[in-house]
């Protein structure tokens, strides 16, 4: 064997078994990197991109060809290594398979064996499009360079020499430089609300545009508003945004959901609220029926009973006469003007007894009259309803419709289906979500409203200079107790895991409901949404003659009844004298 021979034969054993450490290399690096605990193979049958004694590093192995697809997020722990044989006939069938194994989790980590025929530019940016972005490439043969690519603000292609890599999957999504995250902009008060500048160009405000500008920034980019997607009335419709977010078409639709998973992979619970139903504050009792509010009229009515009827029999009892059941006195001087604590002639020569029973009655007169006083005055300052709507019964009796937008039927529909069924008649649907949301803000009293309880400390704000409320949330009529709202997105978002991360920032640093304790502010400075004044509805008033109407009444009656009994009077005293 000559000298040539044998040393092209020591270079090619040498370079086969670089080759073979390098990949194991290359795995045990990668596993110290990324802790994945399994690893997905995709290779055709005919593919010999490694050997037995490549894949030999202690941990379990999914072997897959390109026309199975697994659903191995259900079965498996998502914490894998995913590598991908590619050659030149069965690429694509393969990388297709890839996708749909990786589906709702294309963040995991991606090894592809690709051969010298490849176009690495074009199979990234093919897994760009998808939504893999930690993926990287040994190309033919060459165990001496490794690619990746840089996804933002451009794709660009990365060639690095293995022995020099301190780190294979390099963070992308922390910084975007620059490359726009898309968002369709909604009026939704009071989380977003859509206006025009003194330009006319449309501008955006609200505690949640500001959140999602802060997502921005910190992943040093800006928001690009998709204004060609929001309809003609600035109000998100149900099945609109979930096509245009499982279709791609942006980044985050500026709305939350309370929707299920599917469509959506959710982001982390942004706010936690509930839905419930406000009713316009039931009307006052009227003055004039208050003075004839007195609590505890039945024991009054009989304490007097008794006092009379002890205060009649003293002196029958004193004479050495017996008891006898009359309450004649109850009428009698004394006692009627005592219980209304008006003066009355003191008798002469009482017993002890006597004179403790008109010791008792002055009293008994004092303590009504103060009780009296002060629960009328309690009444006039402070008046009860009415009457209170406490069931969908009640708003039958009183006639009271509950304004729903159509759009909304379907999630009343799914969380109280029997009661919505059973109760349908309280219920006028519209099919202007405008000009429900319009109504609602106003505060139009004509009806009743679901609110969730984002919106609500906003209503009781807006209320907050009326002397009276004048809408009231009802305690009764819940639709949905716990209704957790997160930002939906596409199930492959590659900011999910970032998003997720800054939600529980925001809401950890206070930022969050920082955000919202200033929106109405802000919303009030632009006069988009301002303070309730006062209209037609009830407010304090001092005593008027109608307040008085029932005394007036019982006064005239009275004074026409002693009249008329007196004139009767005289006519039989002159009757008997003629007689």
């Amino acid at each position: 064997m000559s000298l040539a021979t044998l040393f092209c034969l020591i270079v090619s054993l040498s370079f086969a078994e670089a080759q073979e450490v390098t990949l194991v290399n290359i795995l045990q690096a990668l596993k110290l990197e990324v802790s994945f605990r399994s690893v997905l193979l995709l290779q055709n049958q005919t593919n010999s991109c490694w050997t037995t004694g490549d894949l030999d590093i202690g941990i379990p192995i999914l072997n897959f060809d390109a026309n199975q697809s697994f659903n191995v997020k259900l079965r498996f722990n998502k914490n894998l290594l995913a590598l991908a044989c590619l050659d030149s006939e069965g690429a694509a069938g393969t990388m297709r398979a890839l996708y749909a194994n990786l589906d709702e989790f294309r963040e995991t980590p991606t090894l592809l064996m690709v051969t010298q025929s490849t176009n690495i530019s074009e199979l990234f940016a093919e897994c760009r499009s998808y939504d893999m972005l930690n993926v990287l490439a040994l190309w033919g043969a060459d165990r001496e360079f490794i690619y990746s690519f840089g996804a933002f603000p451009r794709l660009q292609v990365l060639r690095r020499r293995l022995g020099d890599i301190r780190r294979y999957f390099e963070p992308q999504v922390r910084d975007l430089a620059g490359y726009q995250i898309g968002i369709i902009p909604y009026t939704i008060l009071p989380r977003s609300l859509i206006y025009r500048d003194a330009r006319g160009e449309r501008q955006i405000t609200g505690y949640l545009i500001q959140f999602f500008r802060n997502f921005a920034r910190s992943l040093n980019t800006t928001l690009l508003y998709l204004w060609h997607l929001t309809p003609p009335n600035e109000t998100p419709e149900q099945d609109v945004v979930v096509a245009t977010v499982n279709e791609s078409h942006l980044d985050f639709p500026l709305v939350l959901s309370n929707l299920d998973p599917e469509p959506f992979l959710a982001s982390s619970v942004l706010e936690v609220s509930n839905w419930f139903l406000i009713l316009p504050v039931e009307p006052n009792v009227p003055p004039s029926s208050l003075y004839f509010s007195l609590k505890g009229w039945p024991y009054f009515l009989t304490l007097m009973l008794l006092l009379a009827l002890l205060l009649g029999n003293a002196h029958r009892l004193d004479s050495g006469m017996s008891f006898v059941l009359s309450f004649g006195h109850i009428f009698g001087d004394h006692v009627l003007r005592a219980i209304l604590s008006q003066s009355f002639v003191w008798p002469r020569r009482l017993s002890s007894s006597r004179t403790l029973l008109y010791i008792l009655l002055m009293v008994a007169g004092i303590i009504i009259s103060t009780f009296y006083s002060a629960n009328l005055s309690t009444l006039l300052v402070d008046p009860p309803a009415a009457y209170r709507i406490r069931s969908y019964e009640d708003l039958r009796i009183n006639r009271l419709k509950i304004l729903l937008a159509e759009q909304e039927t379907a999630l009343m529909n799914g969380t109280n289906n029997k009661k919505f069924h059973e109760n349908m008649d309280t219920f006028e649907i519209i099919p202007s979500t405008v000009e429900f949301l319009a109504k609602r803000s106003a505060l139009n009293r004509s009806y009743a409203y679901p609110v969730t309880s984002t919106l609500w400390p906003f209503l009781q704000i807006k209320q907050s200079h009326l002397r009276r409320p004048i809408f009231r949330r009802s305690q009764e009529i819940l639709f949905l107790e716990f209704m957790p709202l997160t930002a939906p997105m596409h199930k492959n978002s590659v900011y999910r895991k970032v998003f997720n991360q800054y939600v529980a920032n925001t809401h950890a640093s206070g930022l969050y409901d920082l955000w919202f304790s200033q929106s109405f502010s802000e919303l009030v400075r632009m006069g988009k949404l301002n303070y309730s004044e006062e209209t037609d509805h009830e407010t304090y008033h001092d005593l008027i003659w109608e307040d008085y109407i029932y005394i007036w009444f019982v006064y005239i009656g009275g004074t026409l009844s002693s009249l008329l009994l007196f004139v009767l009077e005289l006519i039989v005293a002159q009757t008997q004298i003629l007689n």
